[in-house]
């Protein structure tokens, strides 16, 4: 079995955390540049407006309807936001498109006469087209439910990590999910990846996988707090020490998980592949940010608010009888 052992190790990584601050802000700066000033986020149709349209169908050649319709979105001038989703799995089906446009109200039924009389020269029979504008109402709610859903997760996160260990490494943890977060949309627009639900979905799976393996960190920080031998520790020793210890098992998960996700994202579709490459960013942001910034933000904190290397009176003489005893 594939292990490694660095607990004894000294990489002083506590002492680089200015460095590792540093990379982690070039990478949020450029892709905070592209996406105000240069190419701006690939928005898909949830927050950018457009129409859905579906087309349902049963007894046909369902390769040469995907052609037909896509020839004719092509030959139109609209834009198809990723592959179309199939729903149905006997009798009636439906493929649904998302067309990135923002056209006015009757654009819809336009698509629908136009691809319905498309589809009938063709000669394709019982299939029928409907379509859905997605306009500033809609698009505000799903943007406005994307947002509540997300700041929903980070507070219940804090004040699990607040009563568990204590305030400020609740803010530690809710710095490096935001900096996870922050690098994700950053790579997403580097690499123009559609922003939709999907990756909606995927922010928020990373935030709960990047805050298990803080949390381990953080466990092995109040372990080594407690500990007789560690009393007269600084905050940077325990720091340097939990991360040692913890990130031969940080690496070892991340990678097992990030194996799954690059085969998904190989010889999955254009829709899975849209949910994969973000999950993939935000698996090497997480294990960047609990390894090296978390308990370091933790360090740093504790210096800021004047609570370095501040231990309990009450808590060593507890210590220090149970050690006698």
């Amino acid at each position: 079995m594939l292990s490694f052992n660095l607990k004894n190790k000294k990489l002083g990584i506590v002492k680089k955390y200015w460095i590792f601050v540093i990379v982690s802000a070039v990478i949020i700066l450029a892709g905070l540049v592209d996406m105000l000033f240069v190419r701006h986020m690939n928005f898909g149709v949830e927050f950018s407006g457009g129409i859905s349209v579906e087309v349902e169908y049963e007894a046909v050649d369902e390769g040469a309807l995907k052609e037909a319709v896509s020839g004719y979105f092509k030959d139109a001038g609209y834009v198809v936001d990723g592959e179309p989703q199939k729903s149905g799995a006997t009798g009636q089906k439906v493929l649904t498109y998302r067309i990135k446009t923002e056209v006015a109200g009757d654009e819809g039924s336009k698509i629908d006469q136009e691809l319905a009389k498309v589809l009938e020269e063709k000669e394709f029979e019982g299939v029928t087209v409907t379509s859905h504008t997605i306009g500033n109402d809609v698009k505000n709610y799903i943007v406005r439910n994307a947002v509540i859903a997300v700041a929903v997760a980070v507070v219940v996160i804090l004040a699990y990590i607040a009563i568990r260990f204590n305030l400020l490494a609740g803010v530690s943890a809710i710095i490096a999910l935001l900096h996870d977060v922050l690098i994700m949309f950053a790579l997403t627009t580097l690499f123009q990846i559609p922003v939709n639900m999907t990756f909606i979905a995927a922010v928020i799976t990373i935030i709960g996988y990047s805050i298990n393996a803080t949390i381990v960190v953080f466990d092995r920080v109040r372990e080594l707090s407690v500990l007789p031998s560690k009393i007269e520790n600084t905050d940077a020793e325990i720091a340097e020490e939990s991360i040692m210890g913890t990130m031969s098992r940080s690496i070892l998960t991340t990678l097992t998980t990030l194996v799954m996700i690059v085969c998904i994202a190989i010889f999955g579709n254009a829709s899975i592949r849209d949910f994969a490459f973000p999950i993939m960013f935000g698996l090497i942001a997480g294990l960047y940010s609990s390894v090296l910034l978390s308990a370091s933000t933790w360090v740093q904190l504790r210096k800021l608010f004047k609570q370095e290397n501040k231990k309990p009176v009450k808590k060593i003489k507890k210590i220090k009888e149970q050690a006698k005893a």
